[in-house]
């Protein structure tokens, strides 16, 4: 098993129209703690300073709370972390493999399993394995749907970005994790961050086998020992943004400036 250790940066700026007088986030902005992944420090801030706290949510992801009230025109929220990667052989198993995890088996707010059972049913046909199965679901999946932004949203569910033809990473994600539970494998929406000059928080599959949980990259095409590192998980996005909110003010906010680094050690 090979251990990878990095350093992640990730700082958000926001700015205002108008002054505001209080501002609330919650932030998953840091690495997940469990599994494949330590974390060995961790640390969120925001300027201007607010108050704030953490508690883990029923997925097991870090979740911070920072209230700001001094009046402000400019928010910036970031966290600084390291964090040990334990990368995972993937264990296949011949068809059907059995493996039971109800909460990422059924359908979530944005993935109708059902919906997705006939074309599961055509692509398991030949499929004899486990990687044989996901390999041709995500081809499946990239044939079908392009990547192109602006077309979808985060409240886009699979089945309609898989009936346009096009989507993000959020999308891509979710239409796959849409069939893999359909053809009866657990699997889990991933939002963090890659380890290769990361732009922006990206979204990834992870699926489930008998030596634990494996992650697959439909948008990217990548396949188990990837690197990545995972600030949440959950059914589909609304389990895991990174910055939701509400702020008080007679004017517009919008995010300025993402920055995010990856520094390995």
């Amino acid at each position: 098993m090979e251990n990878l250790r990095y350093r992640v940066f990730y700082e958000a700026k926001y700015e205002y129209e108008d002054v505001v007088t209080s501002n609330d986030n919650t932030l998953r902005i840091t690495p997940y703690n469990g599994e494949n992944q330590k974390v060995i420090t961790e640390k969120v801030y925001s300027e201007p300073k607010g108050y704030s706290f953490s508690f883990k949510d029923i997925f097991g992801n870090t979740v911070y709370r920072i209230k700001v009230i001094e009046p402000h025109y400019s928010l910036t929220l970031a966290s600084e972390s390291e964090v040990e990667i334990n990368i995972q052989e993937m264990e296949n198993c011949q068809l059907p493999c059995k493996i039971y995890d109800p909460v990422f088996l059924n359908s979530s707010r944005l993935i109708d399993v059902d919906y997705f059972k006939e074309s599961a049913k055509e692509i398991i046909k030949s499929a004899k394995n486990l990687d044989e199965l996901v390999r041709q679901i995500v081809s499946f999946v990239k044939d079908r749907v392009k990547y192109k932004e602006g077309l979808t949203t985060v409240n886009t569910s699979a089945k309609e970005s898989f009936e346009l033809g096009y989507g993000v990473c959020q999308d891509l994600a979710q239409i796959t994790i849409g069939l893999l539970r359909a053809s009866g494998i657990p699997a889990r929406y991933v939002m963090g961050v890659v380890n290769d000059n990361p732009k922006t928080t990206h979204a990834w599959v992870e699926f489930k086998t008998h030596s634990g949980w494996i992650p697959v990259d439909p948008t990217r095409n990548r396949f188990y020992k990837i690197g990545y590192i995972k600030f949440a998980i959950g059914r589909d996005y609304y389990d895991t943004p990174p910055v939701t909110g509400s702020f008080v003010s007679s004017g517009r906010g919008w995010l300025k400036k993402l920055n995010i680094k990856v520094e390995k050690e």
